[in-house]
């Protein structure tokens, strides 16, 4: 199951994450409003919020 329990916490805006991913702030979005989306993204769109969770929250990849 894919997860992000760091980077929609609240701690970042739907803002910030896109400018630092390049992702649209739509999609974003729809994830602060329901993290389950999460699921539903390609590959290349989580491994790319992933990294980015990684890098701020250091955290273990799971």
């Amino acid at each position: 199951m894919q997860t992000l329990p760091q980077l929609f916490k609240g701690k970042l805006t739907a803002y910030q994450i896109s400018t630092a991913t390049d992702i649209d702030i739509a999609t974003i979005e729809s994830l602060f409003e329901d993290e389950g989306r999460v699921s539903s993204l390609d590959e290349t769109t989580f491994n790319t919020l992933k990294q980015l969770e990684l890098e701020l929250f250091n955290i273990e990849h799971q």
